[in-house]
């Protein structure tokens, strides 16, 4: 019968191999937290580009509609689910120039804009003064946080105590009130047809989501922000 190892050799294996499972298994949990963290990151990503795109298309169907963005604003909200529209830091609704226009930086708050920016153009259903697009100096957009997505289209159950259930003051369907949360881009001053913007046809609607991912466990970073931008033009309705 061979004889058992000095106890000192057999000591000297423990610490050898608690020493190779130590640098085995942190780089080994780096690597599962990892694929973790990245794959909550990419469901997040996926969640904003739905809510984005489902906002565009709802943004397409009501047009001009005085609803068009109490619509807007349930449509993002279903695309949002997965995450919560608590974790948005807010949306945009902006009037586009074109298939590659960018939201102005005057309606992201992120970069000084304001949570409510009114054009100067204001409240104008007039045709004959459409201007072409500024999106630079006078931008039209409607900015949106996670507070508005609980508004209701009018004041029904009078919230603000008084006594009138028709207005739509700090509401959606807006009616020239400047205190309409869509006052900034009304939906009523939106071109729906193709006759509309001098022979241009309909306007096209840009839709920009923000939000924050907040990491699982740090060890990488807290926070990312992501975002997602959809351009496309409202359906023409019959002139």
């Amino acid at each position: 019968m061979a004889a058992a190892p000095p106890r000192a050799s057999r000591t000297k294996e423990r610490g050898t191999t608690l020493t190779e499972a130590a640098f085995v298994t942190i780089p080994f949990f780096l690597i599962i937290f990892g694929i973790m963290e990245m794959g909550f990151l990419f469901r997040n990503y996926l969640t904003v580009a739905n809510a984005s795109s489902e906002a565009a298309r709802a943004a397409s169907v009501y047009g001009a509609d005085e609803a068009a963005d109490f619509q807007i604003i349930r449509s993002a909200e279903h695309g949002v689910a997965a995450m919560g529209v608590e974790q948005l830091d807010y949306m945009v609704i902006w009037r586009a120039a074109g298939p590659e226009s960018q939201v102005p930086a005057q309606c992201r708050p992120d970069l000084g804009g304001g949570t409510r920016y009114h054009s100067a153009r204001g409240f104008d259903t007039d045709p004959a003064n459409y201007q072409p697009v500024d999106e630079i100096n006078d931008p039209e957009c409607n900015v949106y946080i996670p507070g508005d997505f609980s508004l209701n289209l009018i004041d029904v159950n009078d919230d603000d105590g008084d006594g009138d259930t028709t207005e739509n003051t700090d509401y959606f369907g807006c009616t020239g009130v400047a205190a309409n949360v869509d006052w900034g881009w009304c939906p009523l001053v939106r071109i729906n047809t193709l006759t509309g913007n001098a022979g241009a046809g309909t306007d096209y609607i840009g839709i920009y989501v923000q939000a924050k991912h907040n990491y699982l466990t740090g060890f990488f970073q807290n926070q990312s922000t992501l975002t997602s931008t959809k351009i496309i033009r409202i359906e023409p309705e019959e002139n």
